[in-house]
């Protein structure tokens, strides 16, 4: 596996605010398979009266044999109102490798994210380890959305939902920092706020 150096400013522990203050309407946290590494980043959220209508992902493409793979790296949600006007994007972290995706959406109007599932690589033993490399969401109103960019590997763990009248609108990454010369996993999953609708 091949050496990265991350930024320094990348590093975990994250007190950036990188959203809005703590939502008062929080219903439930849902908590999707994840990968078995990583801490939680500060939970992030979007303004009151918005809901996450969209999202992109940061993954990092398959490398080669000699370097260390970490697929998934970070999500970024959307925010909207019930009209459908995108207001802002929130992110408690940008990762630490790899590409970002175009914004993939919920269309029309009161169509929110209510549900999460990743694509998770089982631990490889002496191999190299991904955790998550992909991430679909359920639209309230319409069918899954996933973004174009997801890495091969692991299988697809069952969708986990918000309760009925919420949406998701807030959320913390599950992110293992820089290992330096070992084996990086990076992002591994997330943990998700149900706001009412």
């Amino acid at each position: 596996m091949g050496l990265r150096i991350a930024r320094p400013s990348d590093s975990i522990p994250i007190s950036k605010d990188y959203g809005g203050v703590k939502r008062r309407d929080v219903v439930q946290t849902i908590v999707p398979a994840s990968g078995p590494w990583g801490e939680f980043t500060d939970t992030v959220y979007c303004d009151a009266d918005t809901w996450a209508i969209g999202f992109r992902q940061r993954v990092e493409q398959p490398c080669s044999d000699d370097c260390d793979d970490t697929a998934l790296n970070a999500l970024e949600l959307l925010c909207g109102k019930k009209d459908g006007t995108s207001v802002k994007s929130i992110t408690s972290h940008n990762g630490f490798w790899g590409d970002w995706s175009n914004f993939v959406r919920c269309p029309g109007n009161n169509n929110f994210l209510k549900g999460v599932s990743f694509k998770i690589e089982p631990p490889q033993g002496t191999s190299d380890d991904t955790a998550a490399n992909d991430c679909q969401f359920s639209c309230s109103q319409s069918s899954n959305i996933r973004a174009s960019n997801g890495a091969p590997w692991g299988d697809w763990k069952q969708m986990t939902y918000c309760p009925p009248s919420t949406a998701i609108c807030g959320f913390s990454l599950k992110l293992e920092n820089t290992q330096g010369t070992g084996d990086d996993t990076a992002m591994n999953g997330a943990i998700f706020e149900c706001c009412a609708l």
